[in-house]
């Protein structure tokens, strides 16, 4: 008999995608699945609609938004609970190929130690231009913080990447799991509440014994950064930023910490200078409020996303110096 896979939707005032969602599901060619739609207090009313339109699909309604790994972490103790063998924790802002669960539980069953998949992720509107086909995993410039590099981002599918391969992890826009790696490893790290705690996740599975896996048999098509309003909204800005030092120090000696901390101050200020240079500046102040939220040890739902006065003048110093320089 074929595992039983629950695919876990997470829903937050995304109607017109959760909906698109779940027609493509509706289509997946597996014998053995449930649909569980988490909705994080969404206020447009997506839940309602759901409830109306996929009354098969198990819909469970949050009171207030606990973000991607709150929301997550309650489906996921839903599906174990009904006996789900894995589960596929899919972003609402995408659709799927009819053969996705067949692809990954046969690379699963393959793959004794493999406990985290993931799929070969395309741009929705572009669709034959990747947006994911692997994930390498390297320190950035200052040589202490974790950099976690999409592979095939922008290129053409040509075949490049049609091996089932080990990569250092996997994507949360599309993550299949098995039961076994939550039993092993926990749940996600909700102080992340959205972005990075993929990466933390994985770490810790690899810690105890599974392997993340690219399987490029199982296709996704995502439109991009949708939840947070796009790749240069002030949301997106400050939790990518406030997170990356949260994932970097969870993996660095606290002995090493002062140095770490100053690498990221250092990084900070430079994503802050190349968000100005792209005429971002509400994302830029985001950036740097997001840093400052890190350094004050406040993670959870979305912070301030204004730094404090003197520290916008310290980097606005330091973004016209290094203009001034031509750097």
């Amino acid at each position: 008999m074929q595992p039983r896979i629950c695919i876990i939707i997470l829903n937050w005032n995304g109607r017109g995608e959760t909906v698109e969602c779940l027609r493509s599901i509706q289509q997946i060619d597996y014998p053995n699945y449930q649909v569980m739609v988490v909705d994080n207090a969404s206020t447009d009313g997506s839940a309602e609609e759901v409830e109306k339109i996929f009354p098969d699909v198990t819909l469970i309604r949050n009171r207030v938004n606990v973000g991607y790994d709150g929301g997550n972490n309650i489906g996921i103790r839903e599906a174990l609970s009904g006996e789900a063998d894995a589960v596929l924790l899919l972003n609402n802002d995408t659709v799927v190929d009819r053969e996705v669960l067949q692809a990954f539980s046969k690379a699963a069953a393959s793959l004794p130690r493999a406990g985290i998949l993931g799929p070969k992720i395309y741009y929705f509107e572009e669709p034959e231009i990747l947006w994911w086909a692997g994930c390498r995993g390297t320190r950035s410039k200052t040589g202490w913080l974790s950099v976690y590099t999409q592979e095939g981002k922008g290129e053409r599918d040509r075949g490049q990447y049609e091996g089932i391969r080990k990569i250092d992890g996997v994507i949360g826009c599309a993550m299949y799991i098995k039961r076994e790696v939550f039993e092993k490893s926990g749940f996600f790290d909700e102080r992340f509440f959205i972005y990075h705690e993929e990466y933390d996740f994985c770490n810790r599975a690899a810690a105890a014994g599974w392997g993340c896996f690219f399987v490029p048999g199982a296709k996704v098509w995502h439109k991009v950064a949708r939840s947070m309003g796009g790749s240069y909204s002030p949301s997106f800005s400050y939790l990518w930023t406030r997170n990356w030092l949260l994932l970097s120090r969870k993996y660095t000696s606290c002995i090493c910490w002062p140095l770490l901390y100053r690498a990221y101050l250092k990084e900070s200020l430079w994503i802050y200078q190349g968000l100005r240079e792209k005429e971002q500046p509400r994302a830029a102040e985001a950036a740097l409020a997001g840093a400052w939220s890190a350094l004050l040890n406040r993670f959870g739902p979305v912070g301030r996303l204004s730094p404090p006065r003197w520290l916008s003048r310290l980097a606005g110093w330091h973004y016209n110096r290094n203009l001034a320089h031509g750097s």
